[in-house]
């Protein structure tokens, strides 16, 4: 199902944001996802109220690993997300 895939963001940036996924499927299709570590969670996202706390919600195309993103880390996760039938479910259409 995942014929390939390129990482659009310069993975330097990985502390304090997304690390934003395009994914192209055999049929030409793409579709896009981000990458997030815990430690941009905090970094970026709305504030809550008149806080310092930053929440995030509605984004199921957004896939947290908890540990340094490299291109295997990447693959290694969307080919398990295909494995378990996933990747579309946590992924958008690109149009």
């Amino acid at each position: 199902m995942l014929e390939s895939f390129s990482i659009d963001d310069d993975l330097n940036g990985q502390l304090t944001g997304a690390i934003e996924v395009t994914l192209v499927l055999p049929n030409g299709a793409r579709r896009w996802c981000f990458f997030m570590r815990p430690e941009a969670l905090s970094a970026c996202g709305d504030f809550i109220g008149n806080t310092n706390l930053r929440f995030h919600y509605g984004a199921p195309h957004m896939i947290v690993v908890a540990g340094e993103l490299n291109p295997q880390v990447i693959e290694q996760t969307l080919k398990q997300l295909e494995l378990h039938g996933e990747l579309e479910n946590c992924s958008l259409p690109i149009t």
